[in-house]
């Protein structure tokens, strides 16, 4: 059962009005925010670790998610159909709470957030989900206020010049090593031992966003850097301005 915070903070998402934005982008991505309720009531976050065979990102924590195809009636369809291919993870579980503002890839894709809750799973059911092997070599959830108020001595950042602008990237350490689920080849040296994976970039960007809006809380550090352009229709509107030229862009 949830606790009231937490119920609270669901209603909250709920409530967030979907955004419409400005991007003019030929092609669209899409990744699926799940969140699940934890034992003691309060609410963690799905995320992956990708594939090592995979071409780009690899290694790193993300949320399930991919690029639209022509068959995807609209971006929650893609952000499902990918959590669905990735982790096996049934479409009917989830309840869908907001859209939020998409984001710039490190590689410039429009990439849109999809929130949902699955109320009838728990953080104990990722046991039973199926990590697709070409894709995913983990999958593991963090408890939702680690990205607004981590513990001491396991956040850092770094700001780097980005699109014309100082931008500042969230690092967070050691997340997920109390609950996940290895794909078959997959191995830590010691699982019962195991301190977790490092969630930094957009994916992490991207759960301060949701920890934000769901508990109406900013976190303990600075979200932005000194200088930061922090508007999404400043940024949309970059990325028209520039979208022909943006395959050599990089981060």
């Amino acid at each position: 059962m949830l606790s009231g915070k937490s119920t609270q903070a669901i209603a909250n998402l709920a409530r967030y009005p979907p955004v419409q934005d400005k991007y003019e982008a030929p092609k669209r991505s899409a990744i699926l925010v799940v969140l699940l309720a934890n034992d003691q009531g309060g609410l963690e976050v799905l995320l992956t670790l990708r594939s090592p065979k995979l071409r780009t990102n690899a290694g790193e924590a993300a949320c399930p998610g991919g690029k639209m195809d022509p068959e995807d009636s609209d971006l929650i369809a893609t952000a499902l159909r990918e959590a669905h291919e990735e982790v096996g993870l049934d479409p009917s579980e989830c309840e869908i709470l907001t859209i939020l503002t998409p984001t710039l890839s490190r590689h410039l894709l429009v990439v849109t957030p999809v929130v949902c809750f699955c109320p009838n799973m728990t953080t104990k059911d990722i046991q039973r989900l199926c990590p697709n092997p070409g894709e995913v070599s983990v999958i593991f959830t963090v408890p939702l206020e680690t990205f607004i108020r981590p513990a001491e001595g396991t956040y850092d950042f770094f700001d780097v010049n980005w699109l014309n602008s100082i931008h500042r990237m969230h690092r967070f350490g050691g997340c997920g090593g109390h609950n996940f689920l290895l794909e078959a080849d997959y191995t830590v040296d010691d699982p019962a031992e195991h301190r977790g994976w490092s969630v930094f970039g957009m994916t992490a960007e991207v759960m301060v966003d949701v920890a934000r809006i769901g508990y109406k809380t900013e976190p303990t550090f600075e979200r932005c850097a000194p200088g930061q352009v922090d508007d999404p229709d400043l940024m949309a509107l970059w990325y028209n301005k520039n979208q022909p030229y943006t395959g050599r862009q990089r981060l």
